[in-house]
């Protein structure tokens, strides 16, 4: 949808003022910006849209000055909208207006090209103030995000704000510095009472792949009992160019904290491996080499596996409810040690839904996916957070969030139960015809009926199911994590 002012709405000086292009999908929150933008001198909203294509063909009608873009279109991240535009209309510049915390979001925004990140809930002074400054080819982003960018970002910044930006015409500092310094591997370890071996992890990670590869390893605290958190910190301490170090304000669970650790991945690849010494860091590069072959997604498979008999089962059951559940392929384990490509995770990072589940994301993404041998080792120290509780947790949220086959199930049953009544209705029918067949009862008539519109009911019922439960899959937008501390990585220059 596209919305354009008339010029009666348009004040007489429109050639002196400075054209703005509002995209968000809230049409109160367009309006309310249009109100305020258009009450400054030297700006006034020329159009609307509220969604990616309308966008772009917003800005090849319109000829803005600046798009001012809301993050979250839908449920998608803006990342590929700003690309679009910055590749298609280099000239125009692009701000990103958010009500996600610019602590964490500015960063990416950057690399998409955006010039700038406002959020939402600031003065209209400083929203007016960064549209100008966008407009006059600066920059703009709080001291507090300023402070939380990598060096290379922070550093191609500040060489605009005094006029010596060295990127190329057209190209913002963000995408200048992602090309120059962009990490090729990020780890993701989620940590949980694990004191005992994230150091030795971490530190034989980096023995082993810090000099092969430009090295991201992002330790996320799932609020843990012990020392954890104090292990990681001292990691980043020691290697400040490489470790970043989150801790979680409670226990959300492991897919929620590999989330948290994804949102911060810059690499072209993506690991994801437990905290618990049985994936071991050799065995990275395996995975490495066969993702590069040309798959989005590479998973291990495990020769001999150092579990329990009681996580193997389980890990059995998981594997096959996924497949009729998530229509993997049948030969597929699911292991929580795998890769992932850049597309891989800017699709994952993309889901805003409570309750992630990273493989069901993963396999809605895409069918390109490898699997590699690799070897398992026994568990060095600790003992397994492995339940049934959290197994049913995981069953069950796989089952809600990411499939309809429960709802599907039952109203399968619901079929059969109808064709049963009806059924028993054409023997009782056939009873009332047949002089030489017994005469049916008061019961059998009942039944007959009984069987028949229960199952109508019960497939009116999963119908409306089947529609509630997309409409949740859709809306359902409670935080999947809550950051208490951020420590980043700095990388050498």
């Amino acid at each position: 949808m596209i919305e354009s002012l008339t010029p009666q709405k348009l004040s007489e000086n429109i050639y002196l003022q400075k054209k703005v292009l509002l995209v968000d999908d809230h049409a109160v929150v367009r309006r309310g910006l249009a109100s305020l933008i258009n009450e400054a001198e030297d700006l006034v909203v020329c159009g609307e849209a509220d969604n990616e294509r309308s966008a772009i063909e917003a800005v090849a009608k319109l000829q803005p000055d600046i798009a001012v873009v809301d993050w979250s279109l839908g449920h998608r991240e803006a990342a590929e909208l700003v690309e679009l535009l910055r590749e298609g209309y280099p000239q125009m510049p692009v701000l990103v207006l958010s009500v996600h915390d610019e602590m964490f979001y500015s960063e990416r925004a950057l690399q998409a090209g955006a010039s700038g990140y406002v959020m939402k809930q600031e003065a209209t002074e400083r929203i007016i103030d960064a549209i100008r400054r966008v407009i006059g080819g600066h920059f703009y982003l709080t001291e507090r995000a300023v402070r939380a960018l990598p060096d290379s970002l922070r550093t191609n910044l500040e060489r605009n704000r005094h006029g010596l930006d060295g990127n190329h015409a057209g190209e913002p500092a963000g995408r200048s510095a992602k090309r120059v310094e962009a990490t090729d591997i990020s780890i993701v370890i989620p940590v949980f009472n694990s004191e005992g071996t994230i150091e030795q992890l971490s530190e034989s990670l980096i023995h082993e792949l810090g000099h092969s590869y430009r090295l991201q390893l992002i330790l996320v605290d799932d609020s843990s009992n012990d020392q954890s958190m104090s292990a990681c910190q001292r990691l980043h301490q020691r290697h400040p160019d490489i470790v970043d170090c989150l801790q979680l304000s409670r226990n959300f669970g492991e897919h929620n904290a590999v989330m948290a650790g994804l949102n911060c991945a810059d690499g072209d690849y993506c690991v994801i491996m437990d905290d618990d010494m049985q994936n071991p860091p050799s065995e990275v590069r395996c995975l490495i080499e066969e993702i590069k072959s040309g798959h989005d997604v590479v998973y291990v498979r495990y020769p001999r596996k150092h579990h329990t008999w009681f996580r193997n089962l389980g890990s059995w059951l998981h594997n096959w409810m996924a497949t009729c559940a998530l229509d993997k392929p049948p030969d597929l384990y699911l292991s929580s040690f795998k890769i992932l490509s850049r597309f891989v995770v800017r699709e994952i990072v993309r889901y805003t839904g409570p309750d992630p589940y990273l493989d069901a994301i993963i396999l809605r993404t895409t069918r390109k996916i490898g699997v590699v041998s690799v070897r398992h080792a026994p568990r060095e120290d600790g003992t397994s957070g492995y339940t049934i509780r959290k197994l049913i947790s995981l069953w069950g949220n796989m089952m809600v969030s990411f499939s309809l086959w429960p709802v599907r199930l039952i109203g399968i049953c619901g079929l059969a139960m109808m064709l049963t009544g009806i059924g028993y209705g054409m023997i009782t029918f056939a009873a009332y015809l047949i002089p030489s067949m017994p005469d049916p009862d008061t019961y059998q008539q009942l039944n007959a009926s009984n069987w028949f519109f229960r199952g109508v009911t019960l497939m009116f019922i999963c119908l409306v199911a089947e529609y509630v439960g997309r409409i949740y899959m859709s809306v359902n937008r409670n935080p999947q994590f809550i950051i208490r501390n951020l420590l980043r990585h700095r990388p050498r220059s």
